[in-house]
């Protein structure tokens, strides 16, 4: 069984063995069955989580760090976009204390216009860590930064991840 949340269904394609799925920036996949999830990311971050004993993977993609409109339920943002993620893995049977996660993403795209201000992916990188450290859950694998985006692959199945500068 996998879920999807976003603003309508992710086109998913019959391969040779297992179905394959394009995440855009504002969605979330989980799913107890075996499907490969790519994406492309900037200054984007997508949170990978994956949970051995139930074999339940989940990856979101989101643009900002936080949703500046309280109560609103916006998944192109990091604090709604980790929170949804990590309710609709539980509610897949995941245990909270069993997940670990790969953070990818998070480049610096644009050249600075001046000023100590962080740049919008490490920002977003910065939320990721927050809220996962907030949850308890381990991160077993991280790469963010750079000025390159990249180009990530995430197998449900194992919770294999695969990223590359692009």
């Amino acid at each position: 069984m996998s879920a999807l949340e976003a603003g309508g269904e992710l086109p998913i394609e019959e391969g040779d063995t297992m179905k394959r799925v394009y995440l855009y920036p504002g969605q979330i996949v989980t799913s107890g069955q075996p499907l490969m999830v790519s994406t492309i990311l900037g200054s984007c971050v997508s949170i990978c989580l994956w949970d051995s004993a139930a074999r339940v993977g989940g990856i979101n993609h989101y643009l900002l760090p936080n949703n500046p409109l309280n109560g609103q339920s916006d998944l192109r943002y990091g604090n709604t976009a980790i929170e949804r993620l990590i309710e609709r893995l539980l509610a897949l049977g995941v245990k909270k204390q069993r997940i670990v996660a790969k953070v990818i993403g998070g480049a610096s795209i644009l050249t600075s216009l001046g000023g100590a201000r962080m740049s919008i992916g490490d920002q977003n990188v910065e939320v990721a860590r927050k809220f996962l450290a907030k949850h308890g859950i381990t991160v077993s694998g991280e790469q963010t930064g750079g000025t390159r985006g990249r180009k990530l692959l995430f197998h449900t199945g194992n919770g294999c991840v695969f990223s590359k500068e692009i």
